[in-house]
C-alpha cells in the first residue's frame, strides 16, 4: 500500500513568481539564478526514460470530487488556477513524476520527487515556446532530472533551470501549489477535479515503487553519500534562498512555533503555519503585529516568496552552506 505521510509533515509552496530561490518582482529585484555548473559524475543514470513515462493530461483523465477514489489521508498535490482547482494525487505521481497538464490557457507541468520529497510546478513556456517533460532517468544529488521535448534540455526539478543543452541556463516559472491530505484539500475545494488511475488505465490498487522508503531511515537512491548531520536526512524543511542567502526551516519547528518571523539576506520573512488547511505560508516582511487575534488571515493582501519543501539530505546537497533555523 502507499506509504501515507503525517499531516505534520504537510507543507504548502507558497505563490512563486519566478524560479525557487528568486524573490518575485513584486517583493524586490533580484540578480538573475546562478548558472548551475555540473560537475564530471555529478548527474547519475538511475533509470531509462521509458521506466518512468510521464502522463499527457486530458480531460477525461479528470474525475470530480465524489467519484475520486482516494482516502482522506492520501495526498495531494492541488492547483487553483483562473477560478478551476485541480488535485494530483502524490500516489500516481510517484509513478510518474511528471504530469503535463493544461488549465485553461495556462500550460502546466506537475512534478514531483519522491526520493527528496519535493513536489514543484511548472509553467511549460519559455521564451514564448511550449514545452513538454518527462523524468530523464537521470538524478542530480538524488533530485529528479527533468528532460523537454523539443529541445531534449535537462532540467533540475528543484532549481527549475536548463542544466545541459539548447536552453541551458534557463530559468522556468513556478506556479503557486499547495501539498496537503485529500480530506483537507476535498473540504476547501470540493468543485475541485482530480486526477483519477482509473480513467489513465490502471486497475486495482496501484504499485508502489517506493515501498517502505518514506518511513525508513534511507536517503536516497543507495545512499545519499555525506549528510550534513545538523538534521536527520530526511527531515522535512522549508528552504529559502534570498540573494546569497540561504537559510532551512524544519517543518515541524513551524507547526510548533505557528509563525517565524526571520531575517535571510536583506530581507524579513515571515512563514505562518494556517490550522484550517494543515499548511505553512511564507510571506515578506514581518507580518506579526498586523495578524488578527481571532478569525481568518487575509493572506490574498500579503505577498508571497519563494520556498521549497524538500529533505534535508536533498536541500543540502545543493546548497551544503544553508543556514539551519533553530528554536528560539
Amino acid at each position: 500500500m502507499y506509504v501515507k505521510q503525517k499531516i505534520s509533515l504537510l507543507l504548502f509552496l507558497s505563490s512563486l513568481v519566478t524560479a525557487c530561490g528568486q524573490i518575485g518582482s513584486r517583493a524586490a529585484a533580484y540578480p538573475e539564478p546562478k548558472l548551475y555548473r555540473l560537475q564530471p559524475g555529478e548527474l547519475v543514470l538511475a533509470a531509462s526514460e521509458a521506466d518512468i513515462p510521464s502522463i499527457q493530461a486530458e480531460d477525461n483523465y479528470f474525475v470530480q470530487v465524489e467519484r475520486a477514489d482516494l482516502e482522506d489521508t492520501d495526498l495531494v498535490v492541488g492547483l487553483f488556477i483562473g477560478g478551476e482547482s485541480r488535485a494530483y494525487p502524490v500516489r500516481l505521481l510517484s509513478l510518474h513524476e511528471v504530469v503535463n497538464d493544461r488549465i485553461g490557457e495556462k500550460a502546466i507541468a506537475v512534478t514531483w520527487c519522491p526520493l527528496c520529497y519535493s513536489p514543484v510546478v511548472y509553467d511549460r513556456i519559455v521564451d514564448g515556446q511550449e514545452l513538454s517533460f518527462r523524468a530523464s532517468g537521470y538524478l542530480l544529488h538524488n533530485n529528479l532530472v527533468l528532460v523537454d521535448h523539443p529541445t531534449d534540455t535537462l532540467w533540475s526539478q528543484l532549481l527549475g533551470q536548463g542544466i545541459r543543452g539548447a536552453l541551458r541556463g534557463s530559468v522556468l516559472k513556478v506556479i503557486p501549489s499547495t501539498v496537503t491530505t485529500w480530506e483537507i484539500w476535498r473540504e476547501n475545494y470540493p468543485d475541485s477535479r482530480v486526477l483519477s488511475a482509473e480513467r489513465i488505465g490502471y486497475e486495482g490498487d496501484l504499485p508502489d515503487p517506493y515501498g517502505g522508503y518514506f518511513s525508513s531511515g534511507a536517503a536516497g537512491l543507495g545512499g545519499a553519500g555525506e549528510i550534513d548531520p545538523r538534521l536527520p536526512a530526511k527531515t522535512l524543511i522549508l528552504g529559502l534562498v534570498s540573494g546569497e542567502d540561504i537559510k532551512a526551516y524544519p517543518v515541524d519547528l513551524i507547526r510548533e512555533q505557528r509563525i517565524i518571523v526571520d531575517q535571510v539576506g536583506d530581507f524579513t520573512f515571515s512563514i505562518i503555519w494556517d490550522e484550517k488547511q494543515g499548511i505553512g505560508r511564507t510571506f515578506l516582511g514581518d507580518i506579526s503585529q498586523d495578524l488578527p487575534e481571532k478569525g481568518m488571515i487575509d493572506f490574498n493582501s500579503l505577498t508571497p516568496v519563494p520556498a521549497q519543501l524538500v529533505y534535508w539530505f536533498a536541500w543540502t546537497g545543493f546548497y551544503p552552506e544553508s543556514d539551519l533555523y533553530r528554536s528560539r
